[in-house]
């Protein structure tokens, strides 16, 4: 049970200790940075709450079977998800090791994202969906032909298999809103948690509850208060902080700490058999599945840092190439995430001693709230970052 669940035992004893004294809340928050296996943790939590017997990743019960390839109907995934650099991560975990445990990894992957057109979710929202049911047809045709204990096509045709994947999975990513769930979502899924269900129990599991519009919060929190007998709700944020009260008021929090370099370099060889030690950890790993080259990014972050601090002005036309690498990529909020991993390290060149707390809280404040408007508002991209650097230079 939870056997699939790294670096996380107190996690692991809390959800066996629930699950085994029949305490665990019909509703609970996953909470943690980003690549700390929380949706990894919420779906293994449905699998064991539907399993026939004693919930182990090997159970043999149908309802498991299903689980291991995200297909048991029991279980309902809404909200978005990094779901892009995890197909192409574990498609080429796939083309590099034809095993069973990579045909696992790739359809989980993909079927993380497919899940979440399931028919209980857009119901009488079929003309939001023209031409997606295509898509969804042709993912499938190709997941059965990976499907664990199939033959494997050679590799040069497995390799064309895998690149056709990636294409139709971004065609299908495009019908999913990157931040806010509709209220329609929330009221199919309540509609759906009230039928009736031969398995053990539903699990409704919600990522980005921190970024719902108020009527969308307003219908979860209605759910969540009375949720029907046997039915679970697995709420999933990377912001606990920007969760309205209400609703953290109803749900049992479980926090998932960010793992260590070297515990993400293992999950790395382990997980994704990767040995090159080009990586720092997951994030650095799933960044370059999505083509996105970091040292770039910090490159720059540092020459901000450095330029405010040697007292010099910062010059928008100094940082055109940057702006059109985050425009092209729509990657601002990582680059500001690059920026507070090196102010909370330590930039090149600075000691702590010269460095007062109070500049180094006010532009983690600025960094922080310039993220939260673009996620919140998607404000423009220049004129974010433009706005970034007035307010630093005047900061410091």
């Amino acid at each position: 049970m939870f056997e699939n669940i790294l670096y996380h035992s107190e996690i692991v004893k809390l959800l066996k200790d629930d699950i085994k004294n029949k305490k665990l809340p019909s509703s609970l928050l996953v909470y943690g940075d980003v690549y700390t296996g929380k949706l990894t943790a919420a779906l293994e939590l449905a699998r064991v709450l539907s399993c026939e017997k004693k919930g182990e990743w090997s159970c043999s019960c149908s309802s498991c079977e299903q689980h291991r390839i995200l297909d048991y109907p029991g279980t309902v995934l809404l909200g978005s998800h990094y779901f892009l650099e995890e197909i192409e991560a574990c498609a080429d975990v796939l083309r590099r090791n034809r095993n069973i445990t990579g045909q696992y990894q790739f359809i989980r992957a993909v079927r993380k994202l497919t899940r979440r057109f399931d028919q209980q979710i857009w119901k009488g929202l079929d003309n939001k969906l023209k031409g997606l049911s295509t898509e969804l047809e042709k993912i499938e045709l190709i997941i059965e032909k990976v499907q664990p204990g199939a033959e494997l096509p050679n590799e040069k045709k497995m390799n064309k298999l895998l690149i056709d994947a990636g294409k139709i999975c971004k065609k299908i990513i495009d019908y999913i809103s990157s931040e806010n769930i509709p209220i329609s979502h929330i009221r199919n899924i309540t509609f759906w948690s009230h039928t009736t269900f031969t398995g053990a129990a539903k699990v409704i599991i919600v990522e980005g509850v921190d970024s719902m519009g108020e009527s969308t919060r307003n219908a979860l929190l209605k759910i969540i208060e009375e949720p029907p007998p046997n039915v679970y709700f697995i709420l999933i944020s990377s912001r606990k902080n920007k969760i309205i009260p209400t609703i953290l008021s109803r749900v049992r929090p479980y926090n998932f700490r960010s793992r260590t370099d070297s515990e993400d370099k293992t999950i790395l060889k382990r997980i994704f058999k990767d040995e090159s030690e080009e990586y720092r950890n997951l994030r650095d790993y799933f960044m370059g599945m999505k083509g996105i080259n970091l040292s770039i990014l910090r490159q720059y972050a540092n020459k901000i840092f450095v330029t405010v601090l040697n007292k010099k002005e910062l010059d928008i036309d100094d940082f055109s190439e940057l702006i059109d690498i985050i425009n092209e990529n729509n990657i601002l909020k990582i680059f500001l995430e690059e920026m507070l991993l090196l102010l909370h390290s330590k930039i090149p060149g600075y000691s702590e001693d010269s460095l007062s707390l109070d500049i180094l809280t006010e532009w983690n404040e600025l960094i922080h709230r310039t993220i939260a408007n673009k996620i919140t508002y998607n404000q423009n991209t220049k004129l974010l970052f433009e706005n970034l650097l007035y307010q630093m230079g005047n900061i410091s």
